[in-house]
């Protein structure tokens, strides 16, 4: 529930919270906000007997009881049961990043993706180091993930077409395309995607915004990985190897081409 108070002491909420800095217009908007302090929770679900410091917190809980949708996408015909939800998922279509990393200025539609970002990006907390190239991973898993661009390994399989891909989840979504399903959907062209962040990059084309600038020579990018890509022409990383030949490539396309190469010399 969005509080009806703010933070500070401003002269037009003159009822302020003893406990923290926030103040109120109205002085039952302040006796509900210190049941939080105090741990009450007053209003009880009569469904389920689930229990909330805020009448308004309890309102929209019922609804998953009744059903009740109430947040309707004027893109889409997606519904929300509740507004924080339908801010993000309206973030989709407009391509709003309203959180931006204060460390490298990068931007995110949700807050729980700059909070990611800012821990395995900048709080250097990656103990998990890829013997071959040197980058580190905060999980496991990543690593794991990543070593497959090192091995060309591509353990998932599309059971409509045989494409393999490294990582679950990227073969879930080619599968999409199979079955025709395009969730988002450009507000401007109505051009429609399998993916959020391929919607993004087509949005840069209406838009014209290359936020992502190269340092050494200046050229910019509309997508974060696409920078990261081109900068390798100025490092000379070749993260991508063949363990047939020793032979490594920048990208992991083209290490995907010479593996081909090497299967076509075998038959």
């Amino acid at each position: 529930m969005k509080k009806q108070g703010v933070q500070g002491d401003p002269e037009n909420r003159p009822y302020k919270c003893t406990h923290c800095s926030w103040a109120f217009k109205k002085s039952s908007n302040l006796l509900s906000h210190m049941d939080t302090h105090r741990g009450l929770k007053p209003h009880v679900c009569e469904l389920c007997g689930k229990a909330y410091s805020h009448q308004g917190t309890l309102q929209q809980h019922k609804r998953l009881h009744t059903g009740e949708r109430p947040y309707h996408c004027p893109f889409c015909d997606r519904t929300y049961i509740w507004s924080s939800d339908y801010r993000k998922h309206i973030r989709m279509h407009t391509g709003e990043k309203p959180y931006t990393c204060a460390s490298c200025g990068k931007d995110f539609v949700r807050s729980s993706d700059l909070r990611k970002h800012e821990r395995n990006i900048h709080a250097n907390n990656k103990p998990f180091p890829c013997t071959q190239c040197g980058q580190t991973f905060n999980k496991p898993l990543s690593l794991l993930r990543h070593q497959r661009t090192h091995l060309g390994e591509r353990p998932f399989s599309c059971p409509d077409c045989g494409k393999e891909f490294a990582v679950a989840s990227r073969m879930v979504e080619h599968q999409k395309t199979h079955r025709g399903v395009r969730p988002y959907t450009c507000p401007i062209c109505s051009k429609s995607f399998t993916k959020s962040s391929n919607l993004l990059e087509h949005q840069t084309l209406h838009s014209g915004l290359r936020p992502h600038k190269c340092s050494e020579c200046g050229v910019a990018f509309a997508m974060a990985s696409r920078l990261a890509r081109h900068q390798r022409i100025h490092t000379g990383e070749r993260p991508f190897g063949c363990l047939t030949c020793g032979r490594s490539f920048s990208r992991s396309a083209a290490l995907k081409r010479h593996q081909e190469q090497h299967c076509s010399q075998r038959t």
